[in-house]
């Protein structure tokens, strides 16, 4: 079953996207933003409450983006999460008003239709927390992410990191064995 995402952003390029103020008006939506195929594209000024499983879910070989000046309110498993070859996706200026219940940032997770990582992701300052708290991220192995600039108060979760590579990799081997891409979720 597909998840149902409240605002999508599919196969734009060369745009300047101001998001504003995005609110899911129930618990029905997995994803506030989900953001697919799309180049080179900057998406500005917003305050983004989340889904029952993302702010912001950037997918299938969307890169070279800039996420910029985004307010996070995570209300579910995670603010961002990153897959499908999404490569070259930069953030910066980002405050989380709300943390994700598993981690914050999330890069290189399952994506059905693409098995590449999430490769150059960038985290230009400030990047922070409302609480003073760190910003967690994860990232499956291939896919670690580069920091730039003062005022990022990030903290890697290793544990985090080992089991998204274990459940990437055997949810690969599992759906090369079936050759079923059409039954196995994103």
């Amino acid at each position: 079953m597909a998840d149902k995402n409240y605002r999508s952003y599919e196969e734009k390029k060369l745009q300047s996207i101001t998001l504003g103020t995005v609110i899911p008006p129930d618990g029905s939506y997995a994803d506030s933003l989900k953001v697919w195929r799309c180049v080179e594209c900057a998406f500005v000024g917003g305050c983004v409450f989340g889904g029952r499983k993302d702010c912001l879910d950037i997918g299938r070989e969307s890169h070279d983006n800039t996420f910029y000046n985004l307010t996070l309110h995570s209300r579910g498993l995670y603010c961002v999460t990153l897959k499908g070859g999404s490569d070259r996706n930069l953030f910066e200026n980002i405050t989380v008003a709300e943390h994700g219940r598993v981690v914050d940032f999330e890069l290189g997770n399952w994506h059905t239709f693409n098995f590449e990582r999430s490769r150059d992701t960038v985290f230009i300052g400030p990047i922070r927390a409302d609480d003073g708290k760190p910003v967690t991220y994860c990232y499956r192995f291939g896919c670690r992410p580069r920091f730039v600039g003062e005022g990022i108060h990030m903290r890697h979760l290793w544990w985090r990191s080992v089991g998204l590579t274990v459940y990437w990799w055997t949810k690969y081997v599992w759906h090369r064995m079936l050759k079923r891409p059409d039954k196995m979720g994103a």
